[in-house]
């Protein structure tokens, strides 16, 4: 079948009225002969043959008339081989039939600003927006849908932030060229990224024009010898010197939304600019005024060197091998770290999510887009019920989330087992997230048993999300399947947690210890709603604790004055009630609690290693044991003021799942849990001290410091 534009050349080849006469100019070395048509007011001018040999990303120019002579209503379009100068010169130049010659002062700005340039790639009109404004490329988008090209044959190529929004506001994220899935896709873009500018320094050039250095990169320069002074002395004047006819060096140009010209990757904004430039710029200054020898000059650029890998946002910045090196620095390199609605959203989620046709609300009904699923359709209709009266949908973006498992070549967009919805009511001044995902099993009465666990021990006190079990007709597999919604769990997990969060609001180093104690006692938090829930898979998986299914939330502390961890939720109900002895004797429990209270100090311990320098293991192990204490008796004392109810509490599921017995026995655990308080932070303090005892402290400069990398 063929494709959309050459269906489109077809019907006016065949239904236009054809110009007189064809023009052949002379262009790239070679003749070229051009026929116009005339449909309406639109003109359209293809090269001779050019339908014959579409999709090798051949040039598509659009413009209005009136921005070639004043007063004429009606588009041009042109279709070419070579590139798009082949139509834009004869077209500035009136060499088409007199279609307008605009005077030569105006003809750059009409070239970058009033021409839309796309290509045909993979029988799609990819537009590229270069300098052309936001409104100007919409109108163009929508007159390419009213002359034939449908929806989903036009898309931008481009990640305009303004643009973006646009789209995003009209449902049509999925629009835009999507990021790359995978690694290696990842790999390849930050590679052919890579270029220098005048030292030995290597950068990587963003679509935006800036030039990213990254610490792998900037440690280079602590590495040379006294006989390398020239390198280090030419990467500092690069940096930080200002050149002939520039007011600002290139630290200090700005270049895009905050970012410079030359800025360091994974380094807080600001941060750079009030400590370590100005550290640079007076070495250099030493340097070129003869008051720095270069031994002192290399002492003082590996002094640097370590002020950068502590300013880091997350020590795997420092890592180029690192999953969160890679996918953060590709964000930048695409531009699309302009655009998260939210920079403190978990690296493993956000940039793993790519959009899916849905639909675009008009009046609050959905007008759904070629390409829209059974399954797209029934989360918005989920969504729609969900609202109150007088609220309607003002837009929504469906993404497909992709794990590890599904992050790879041989997945199909589409099929994956996870999908977000971002939507925006008229009655909500914030966008909404929720999370819709099919069951890990298809066996009957799954679901409710799922369900009952969430409801269960919600009712407990255990910070899982609002979750609706739901069903639908699954044509991929021909059955029907059973599926939830729950909301998106905002935060991050202890892995992601980032640096500045930890970091001291003054000028002294550091992290902070009210923070890591405040974190601490989140994990006990966490700790003890894992213990509650008896999570266990007999895989090899444990009981899943500090594997990421701990989410800790962050807000503004009144009286620190700052940013502290505030609140954790727990985002996954796999493994519940899964502790495979039911027994009621104390030789259970005592195995119980000493399985799990090794795990919880384990992940204490590895907490512990990355802020040794702030607190010691003893106050933080006795900080982690209070937020246990706290939630372990908030929890029992929910059990205990409506004990019937719990005791009595049967959703009749099927017998294989054994819900009843192993909910009473969750319940009579979380009775010993509370009435054993004391005697369990002896034990954990024990088990705590152990561990170190035995294993090396892990601090972040042995981890990862500057001689590591």
């Amino acid at each position: 079948m063929s494709s959309p534009i050459a269906q489109f050349i077809s019907r006016v080849r065949t239904s236009a009225r054809r110009k007189p006469n064809a023009i052949t100019i002379k262009s790239m070395g070679r003749p070229r002969t051009f026929i116009g048509y005339d449909w309406g007011s639109d003109t359209f001018i293809f090269e001779k043959d050019v339908w014959k040999q579409l999709g090798a990303h051949t040039p598509i120019l659009v413009v209005r008339k009136s921005d070639l002579i004043r007063g004429v209503t009606g588009h041009i379009m042109t279709v070419t081989t070579g590139n798009h100068s082949v139509a834009a010169i004869p077209l500035l130049s009136g060499q088409f039939w007199n279609l307008g010659s605009p005077p030569p002062k105006k003809r750059g700005e009409i070239l970058t600003g009033r021409f839309v340039c796309s290509n045909v790639v993979e029988n799609r009109i990819e537009i590229s927006q270069r300098d052309v404004p936001t409104d100007l490329v919409n109108e163009v988008d929508e007159w390419l849908q009213g002359i034939g090209i449908p929806l989903d044959g036009i898309i931008m190529s481009e990640r305009n932030d303004e643009t973006l929004e646009f789209y995003r506001r009209q449902g049509q994220e999925w629009r835009i060229k999507p990021l790359a899935w995978t690694r290696k896709e990842m790999d390849f873009a930050l590679r052919t990224s890579k270029n220098r500018i005048n030292s030995i320094l290597t950068y990587y050039h963003s679509a935006k024009g800036v030039h990213f250095l990254t610490y792998p990169e900037f440690h280079r320069l602590s590495q040379l010898t006294i006989d390398q002074f020239p390198q280090l002395e030419a990467a500092l004047r690069e940096m930080v010197s200002i050149f002939e006819g520039a007011h600002l060096s290139f630290m200090r140009q700005p270049k895009f939304h905050g970012h410079h010209e030359i800025e360091l990757f994974g380094v807080r904004r600001g941060v750079a600019e009030k400590g370590i430039v100005p550290e640079l710029e007076r070495l250099m200054e030493g340097i070129t005024l003869k008051m720095v020898s270069p031994s002192e000059a290399i002492e003082r650029i590996r002094a640097i060197d370590t002020m950068i890998f502590t300013s880091l946002d997350r020590p795997a910045f420092a890592d180029e091998h690192s999953s969160d090196f890679v996918e953060r620095l590709y964000m930048h390199l695409t531009g699309e770290i302009y655009y998260t609605h939210n920079d403190l959203g978990s690296l493993a989620f956000d940039d793993r999510r790519t959009p899916l046709p849905g639909a675009t609300f008009r009046g609050g009904r959905p007008d759904f887009h070629p390409g829209a699923d059974d399954r797209t359709r029934i989360l918005l209709a989920n969504v729609e019920q969900m609202l109150s009266q007088n609220e309607i949908i003002e837009y929504a973006n469906i993404y497909e989330v992709r794990n590890e498992k599904e992050s790879d070549d041989t997945v199909t967009l589409g099929s994956g087992g996870t999908r977000e919805i971002l939507f925006k009511t008229n009655r909500r001044p914030l966008c909404t997230s929720l999370i819709e995902k099919r069951l890990a099993q298809h066996r009957h009465g799954y679901g409710s048993y799922m369900l009952a666990r969430v409801q269960g021990f919600k009712a407990l006190g255990v910070g899982f999300c609002d979750y609706r079990l739901l069903m639908r007709q699954d044509r991929s597999i021909g059955k029907i399947v059973s599926y939830y919604i729950r909301n998106r769990c905002e935060g991050e997990p202890l892995s992601d947690i980032p640096n500045r969060i930890f970091r001291k609001t003054s000028n002294e180093s550091g992290d902070d210890a009210n923070a890591v104690f405040a974190l601490g006692a989140l994990i006990g938090c966490a700790a003890a709603q894992n213990l509650a829930l008896k999570k266990y898979l007999s895989d090899g998986s444990g009981c899943r604790f500090g594997v990421g299914k701990e989410v800790f939330e962050f807000g503004y502390d009144i009286s620190l004055k700052r940013e502290m961890p505030t609140r954790v939720s727990i985002c996954s109900v796999r493994g519940s009630l899964g502790w495979p002895d039911l027994s009621y004797t104390n030789e259970n429990l005592n195995k119980l609690f000493t399985f799990y209270l090794n795990r919880y100090a384990e992940v204490l311990f590895a907490f512990w290693s990355d802020h040794a320098q702030a607190v010691s293991l003893t106050d933080l192990a006795v900080s982690f044991f209070d937020g246990f204490e706290q939630k372990t008796r908030e929890m029992h004392w929910n059990y205990t003021v409506r004990r019937e109810q719990f005791d009595a509490f049967d959703p009749e599921l099927p017998a294989e799942y054994s819900f009843v017995k192993k909910w009473r026995f969750a319940l009579w655990a979380l009775d010993q849990q509370a009435i054993r308080i004391d005697r369990l932070r002896e034990r954990f303090l024990a088990t705590i001290s152990q561990i170190n005892d035995r294993k090396p402290v892990r601090t972040n400069t042995a981890k990862k410091g500057p001689e590591a990398v």
